[in-house]
């Protein structure tokens, strides 16, 4: 999935050959102006990226965090309401009847005691009801909140993308009656449909939730989150190893969904590779610091010397920018291992 943001949008700095004279505005001097009014252009629309992936992030971990207060609204509402039944069955003649057939004294107090801890139950269980309920609907409504903030971001976005469009097309437009063949355009062509691609993917707000649940593999990570050497419990060492190029991909892609099911969030220690099994984890290592890695993620593409893409969080924390990386795989300990 990983063409690199970044990388994608970059523009080529040679312009091309030369053309025959042609108007002022309209040869090699205006198509280099039009080059660097587009290189401006595409920093503005990386940055507007940068901020959609932050809200779309923002708005899963809320919308995810709804759903579990949900489902522990759930569950309490089938506790209350198993209590409930059983109060019912026993009824209130049922702890009269008991305490009327108590042989001793010492059995009336059992009684009236075992009474009183049934009152108390069905007391704290509707308090935890009502806790529930409200964390529920505070944590949906933040939820709320968090998407009604990333749509005024996506509107900005979309009047960037429209704009870029007209200016490639502009460009596109100069070079032909120019008679010029500038290599950048075509890479610029390229860099504004993958742009489109992923603007496409955050649109549907309401589908940023779906996709695997990757709780279970983050939490192999240890409790550094990845920021060790030493291999986390219930990882194991394979032995085999490459290395290459790393380069590491950001908050523009934040909220898209990886080749894994799961959205991307560069805080979490994960990457991209071409060829190793999802849920394949790495020890990373870039002079003397090492990272555990979740494979979750293809990539990098166009660039078949890099061998992995970082999330930004461990590109940081390795001080890696494009550089040169030793990996070891590591796999999850089998069952009974």
């Amino acid at each position: 999935m990983r063409g690199r943001c970044l990388v994608a949008l970059t523009l080529v700095v040679a312009v091309g050959v030369a053309a025959p004279p042609a108007r002022a505005g309209t040869g090699p001097v205006g198509l280099e102006r039009l080059r660097q009014r587009l290189e401006a252009l595409v920093a503005r629309h990386a940055a507007l990226e940068r901020r959609v992936g932050r809200a779309a992030v923002a708005y899963v971990q809320a919308a995810r965090a709804a759903d579990a207060a949900e489902a522990e609204l759930a569950a309490a509402e089938e506790r209350l309401e198993a209590e409930v039944r059983t109060a019912y069955q026993l009824g209130p003649g049922a702890a009269l009847e008991a305490l009327l057939g108590a042989p001793t004294f010492a059995d009336i107090g059992s009684v009236a005691e075992y009474t009183a801890r049934t009152i108390a139950l069905d007391a704290r269980a509707l308090r935890g009801l009502e806790r529930a309920r409200a964390a529920a609907v505070a944590a949906r409504d933040l939820a709320e909140e968090r998407l009604a903030a990333m749509r005024p971001e996506l509107q900005r976005l979309r009047r960037s993308l429209a704009h870029l469009r007209r200016e490639v097309e502009r460009a596109e437009a100069l070079a032909e009656r120019a008679r010029v063949e500038a290599a950048w355009l075509a890479e610029e062509r390229a860099a504004l449909a993958l742009a489109e691609a992923r603007a496409e993917s955050w649109e549907d707000l309401q589908t940023l939730t779906w996709g695997e649940d990757q709780g279970p593999y983050l939490a192999l990570l240890g409790p550094t989150g990845g920021r060790t050497c030493e291999t986390p419990p219930g990882l194991v060492e394979t032995g085999e190893t490459f290395s290459g190029y790393a380069s590491w991909y950001g908050w523009e892609f934040g909220g898209q969904p990886t080749a894994m099911g799961a959205i991307f969030d560069p805080t979490l220690f994960t990457a991209a590779n071409r060829w190793l099994p999802m849920g394949t984890f790495l020890r990373v290592r870039h002079g003397d610091r090492c990272a555990i890695v979740l494979v979750n993620d293809r990539g990098p593409y166009g660039r078949l010397e890099r061998v992995i893409d970082l999330s930004k969080a461990a590109a940081e924390y390795l001080g890696v920018g494009v550089s040169w990386v030793e990996a070891e795989i590591l796999v999850v300990v089998p069952p009974g291992g």
